[in-house]
């Protein structure tokens, strides 16, 4: 019997690794952040030196291989002073994949511009070529990117259509920090790269976001957009030195990191290598176990990625793999099974309930819902009804936490395949 119908689960009481991971060592740099009395990059620098965020933007941009990194409170910060870095405004349509988080969207729209939905291909739930092509016109100027769960958009391809075009071309990798194409970072073959590092994100520091790029114009216009028109002094500011100097060449928000952020994310960055290599392990045992399961795959990852950063890993079900039940109700009976969450993907946007532009008036003005959203979606419906995702931290444990995915998605898939009477108690709860 499944567990969700009261029999005994395949994971008993053992627990999951447990996420955000931190250790003596990131209490020390937290208190040292708490105790240097500079909470913030505004406030001036008792001992001199660097701020805590501006270190960590050096420190990000060297990890992936960028020129500049600029620090910010949020990842929707971060794609929002990208789009004004590249001057999207009013008048501008961005085209935006229709299977995200809603904050591209929303990042389009704070800037006066129109987000374009466009469909995703149905496999690995990123942008599609031919979708991005059908919903360009005369008036878009970026292109957001976003490489989704455990895999890469077609990057290469989609940095060329965008220089073809002469259109910019944003990378959203709040979902894959770290991952690399063809041995160089995501992030840095677009303009600008964004990051979210919230705290469920693989590089975690609770509320945070940054932006690489190689442009030092573009460094310079965002980090005046961050920080109400400021930008760094030229060097390190002296003991009781302000480091922001009043710029004001562009106008802009406060949207900095706080110092306190800053020093958890100076601890975790040099983690975060060493837990890639220990998920991929977990990934390709997992893998090697799903071969064997008749209906269930991995999510496809392009040849030219050889280094992936798994946020959410993704498990993908043929149509009547399990029967008649639905994506939700498969992901609570594996749930159940193993207590911990396994979830279908997000509604799509234009399905969803996050995206109401009409409830805020400067939002709808602008909103033309023919053509923001006036397409067909299905790839992103197929990807959303097909697939199961875990969140990253399963993957931190031993190989007994992969052969518990196995067992329970064997067992799940089982009892969908062995029923045959609809009004079988079995059947009630996982395929009703």
């Amino acid at each position: 019997m499944l567990a969700i119908h009261g029999g005994a689960p395949v994971r008993g009481a053992r627990d999951w690794p447990v996420w955000p991971q931190y250790d003596v060592r990131t209490e020390t740099e937290l208190l040292a952040a708490l105790r240097s009395s500079r909470w913030s990059v505004s406030w001036y620098a008792p001992e001199g030196g660097k701020s805590r965020e501006r270190l960590f933007g050096e420190a990000f941009a060297r990890y992936n291989g960028a020129a500049y990194g600029v620090s910010v409170d949020h990842g929707s910060s971060a794609l929002v002073i990208a789009l004004e870095a590249l001057g999207v405004g009013p008048g501008d349509e961005v085209i935006v994949p229709a299977l995200t988080w809603v904050a591209p969207a929303t990042a389009v729209l704070r800037v006066g511009a129109l987000p374009v939905l466009v469909d995703v291909d149905p496999e690995s739930g990123c942008l599609a070529l031919d979708q991005v092509r059908a919903g360009w016109s005369a008036r878009t100027r970026a292109v957001i990117a976003v490489h989704l769960a455990c895999t890469v958009a077609p990057i290469a391809e989609l940095t060329e259509l965008a220089r073809a075009a002469g259109v910019a071309l944003i990378e959203d990798c709040s979902q894959s920090h770290g991952a690399r194409w063809d041995g160089r970072a995501v992030g840095t073959f677009g303009d600008i790269g964004v990051f979210s590092l919230g705290a469920a994100k693989s590089l975690a520091a609770g509320e945070a976001g940054a932006a690489i790029t190689d442009d030092p114009e573009l460094y310079r216009r965002m980090l005046m957009l961050r920080a109400d028109s400021r930008a760094y002094t030229e060097s390190a500011p002296a003991p009781g030195e302000y480091e922001l100097v009043e710029l004001g060449e562009i106008m802009g928000g406060n949207y900095c990191m706080s110092e306190l952020t800053a020093g958890i994310l100076l601890d975790q960055l040099p983690r975060l290598d060493d837990q890639h290599a220990r998920r991929e392990i977990r990934a390709r045992q997992l893998e090697d176990g799903l071969a064997r399961i008749s209906g269930l795959s991995s999510i496809p990852v392009p040849a030219q990625v050889d280094r992936r950063a798994i946020y959410e890993y993704g498990i993908r079900f043929e149509p009547g793999a399990f029967g008649a039940a639905s994506v939700e109700q498969v992901a609570a009976a594996l749930s159940a099974e193993l207590g911990t969450r396994v979830y279908p993907p997000r509604v799509p946007l234009p399905s969803g309930t996050l995206l109401r532009p009409q409830t805020k008036p400067r939002f709808s003005r602008l909103w033309d819902a023919v053509r923001a959203t006036g397409r067909d979606f299905s790839g992103a419906h197929h990807y959303r009804d097909h697939t199961l995702l875990m969140h990253h931290s399963v993957l931190l444990g031993e190989r007994g936490d992969i052969d518990d995915i196995l067992t329970a998605l064997a067992k799940v898939r089982a009892s969908a395949e062995s029923l045959s009477d609809a009004d079988s108690p079995a059947l009630k709860g996982i395929s009703a």
